[in-house]
Parts: C-alpha cells; structure tokens; sequence
C-alpha cells in the first residue's frame, strides 16, 4: 500500500531536495536558541562528509508520489577516537508531528538500525530533547538507555 512507510537510505541530492522544505519546521519545534542562532544550514559542509562517507542520511516516504515525511541524518566514525569501535551519532532525527505515535519512527529506527550494523557492531547515539519526550519514549522502547544529561549554555 502506497500508504505505508517507505524508509530507504537517501542520496545527498535527494536529501537536499526534499528535506530542507521540512527544517524550518524541524528547527521551529525543537531548535535551543532560536532567537539569538537562526537556522543556517551549510549544505557544502553535508555535502563533504556524504561524500567522504561518514554522513547517512535516511529518509521516510509515504504516498504514491513517495512525499517525505521524516528523515534521520548520523555521522559514522568508523573507530572512534578512543574506543576501537564503530559510532554513529545522530545530527538530526525528525518526523513530522501528524505521523508520529502510528509506526513512522519505529520503522525509521528499523530501517538505520539495520543499514548501521552492516559494517559490524555499533553504538548508535541519539540525542533528544527534554521538551519533547516523544522520541525518548521510543528509543528506550527498543532498547536504548539514558546514557546521562546533555547541558548546553549558550555564550554570546
């Protein structure tokens, strides 16, 4: 059914098609310092590490024309600079808000959690945000534990 989720491994082109209309609103809902760091997205910088490899971008479709509806972006160490061992960190991981809590991010998370693991065992680390509880819920759901507090203070 063209309905259901379609998660797939996104090319840099097709990310920076369809994902920057949606960060505005990304940014709007979850964005710290909104008033004082205005979104300023510097896709040369994404380009560099997509095609250095170490940049994966997913993204979740749905709809006979494939609309997209969520997308999650990691950057990949390889060996981590003191564990000899694979990282990926999430840089963004969104849905929007009207496809939330129906099994959109479970099968966003099935989708990268997989494609991850292919180069051998991972750690995937994703950050989320206190004012949104959402995305919590769902990674500890699956198995991801609270790792500790994140503190962030902004100097001007």
């Amino acid at each position: 059914m063209s309905d259901d989720p379609l998660v797939t491994r996104e090319t840099f082109e097709t990310a920076l098609a369809d994902i920057a209309p949606l960060l505005d609103s990304h940014w709007q809902e979850l964005a710290l310092f909104k008033e004082e760091i205005p979104l300023n997205v510097d896709w040369n910088a994404y380009r560099r590490g997509y095609e250095a490899g170490f940049i994966r971008v997913y993204g979740v479709r749905i709809g006979g024309n494939r609309r997209l509806i969520g997308y999650a972006v990691f950057q990949v160490l390889e060996r981590h600079a003191h564990y000899a061992h694979r990282w990926a960190v999430n840089d963004v991981l969104w849905i929007a808000p009207e496809h939330r809590n129906v099994g959109v991010g479970s099968a966003l998370c099935d989708a990268f959690e997989a494609d991850l693991r292919v180069g051998g065992p991972v750690v995937i680390v994703i950050e989320t945000k206190l004012h949104s509880p959402p995305l919590a819920v769902l990674l500890q759901a699956r198995g991801y534990g609270i790792v500790g507090p994140t503190l962030a203070k902004r100097f001007a």
